[in-house]
């Protein structure tokens, strides 16, 4: 998106460029016409062929480039000419995506520290420090006044009723001064949130897991579907807009019981079809889905041609899809990477892989950053900055969040990362937060 509005920004630079020099010209020859008695007429035109055929050459060559590029993309008319009274009062065409507008108005008065904490999701306790946060109060309002995060994310804990946990993420929504996500983890089968009774009073059983929702194709992607729907809808009606799932592990039947039962199947196309139906039918609920985990979860030895041949079928298909988010794992891929690196860290996998091998323009979310991958290895501030420049977007629950966030700051103040890095991350937070706004225009 970002990429066709600069192309198209510059082409439009290009036409006002030829057009001013156009007029310049003749401006030019008006003058030396007027003083054509001192040098001479003949001399004065000889001058003036010259001259305009050093100018048009100039012009042709920019434009055969634009020319180019139109062969691929969308005719813009070009200006028509005009006399040089016109070109005064000229206004330039208006930006014809919405989107866009409306993102960089939003992003226009954040400062460079409202932006970065606008990176972090983090669980409900972090920030005003209590045990359980099962109501938002005077804390809460402090902590979201002061740190206003990009969202939060809400484990069952949480929750004890439908009507408490509404009113918990309204009245936290209510204390922001910006928009952020409400994040929960509900994947098939769970039967948290009061998923089970939705599920029983849709016909599926509590217990059916991603496997068996998905174990007759085609016919199990209309499980999947409905299943999803009824997730999306109980989760859209708590004021919750992104969902933790589904997984788009490909796991074989020896594998990790625990997580086979998490997955649509044991073959790439199995789960192709199990991802790409909760997909579509979680984000038409409202709710953005967060494909978890980018390349993996386990299995760190694959290679690139092997991740080919099965996951990134997986993930392609999600892409294509439109799926609005994407975790990447901590896992360690060494044979591609070259190193130890976690993958949630890596610009390997983020920046070479995910994002230009595979085409993913969404929004990118770490792992957990609490977790002991990056904790035995990396201080808060460290995982922060090295996920940031590896290509991360959100930066999902940070042991420290303060030590983070400042960390952040720093790499920004000294140039470690630029101010256009942090945009470029808040710019697609905010596509994905604010899509469901322009698409009911």
């Amino acid at each position: 998106m970002k990429d066709e509005k600069t192309s198209r920004r510059e082409r439009r630079r290009r036409r006002l460029r030829n057009q001013f020099f156009a007029y310049l010209i003749l401006i030019i020859i008006v003058v030396l016409v007027l003083t054509a008695g001192f040098f001479g007429v003949k001399g004065v035109i000889r001058y003036m062929n010259e001259y305009n055929e050093r100018v048009n050459k100039v012009i042709e060559e920019a434009e055969s480039g634009a020319a180019a590029e139109q062969d691929s993309e969308p005719y813009i008319p070009e200006p028509s000419e005009s006399s040089a009274e016109d070109i005064e009062g000229y206004t330039p065409p208006v930006d014809d995506d919405p989107m866009d507008t409306l993102i960089e108005s939003l992003l226009a008065g954040m400062t460079t520290e409202e932006m970065v904490a606008g990176l972090f999701v983090v669980t409900p306790e972090s920030i005003p420090g209590v045990g359980t946060a099962i109501q938002a109060g005077e804390g809460t309002k402090t902590a979201v006044t002061q740190n206003p995060v990009g969202g939060f994310v809400y484990a069952p804990k949480n929750f004890k009723t439908p009507e408490q946990f509404t009113q918990m993420l309204a009245k936290t929504r209510s204390y922001s001064k910006f928009s952020f996500f409400t994040i929960v983890s509900a994947e098939c089968g769970s039967t948290d949130y009061g998923l089970a009774a939705t599920e029983k009073a849709s016909g599926l059983a509590a217990a059916d897991s991603a496997s068996q929702a998905g174990a007759v194709a085609p016919a199990g992607y209309d499980n999947v579907s409905q299943a999803y729907t009824e997730i999306g809808s109980a989760l859209a009606a708590y004021g919750v807009d992104m969902d933790l799932a589904p997984v788009a592990e490909i796991v074989p039947s020896d594998g990790d019981a625990s997580l086979r039962e998490r997955s649509f199947g044991s073959e790439a196309y199995m789960v192709c079809g199990g991802v790409g139906a909760a997909v579509q039918a979680l984000q038409q609920t409202g709710v953005s889905a967060a494909l978890q985990k980018f390349p993996c979860m386990e299995n760190g030895s694959r290679t690139l041609e092997e991740l080919q041949q099965n996951e990134f079928l997986v993930f392609d298909t999600a892409i294509q899809g439109g799926v609005d988010c994407i975790m990447v794992s901590h896992i360690q891929m060494s044979g591609i990477t070259g190193d130890d690196t976690p993958s949630s860290l890596s610009p390997v996998i983020i920046s070479d892989l995910l994002r230009n091998t595979l085409g993913f323009q969404g929004v990118v979310m770490t792992d957990y950053l609490d977790n002991s991958a990056i904790t035995d290895n990396y201080s808060s501030a460290e995982a922060a900055v090295a996920a940031i420049q590896a290509g991360a977007d959100i930066l999902l629950a940070p042991e420290n969040y303060q030590e983070a966030y400042e960390g952040i700051l720093q790499a920004v103040a000294d140039g470690t990362i630029t101010q256009e890095r942090i945009h470029d991350s808040i710019y697609r937070i905010y596509c994905v937060k604010y899509k469901d706004a322009i698409e009911s225009l």
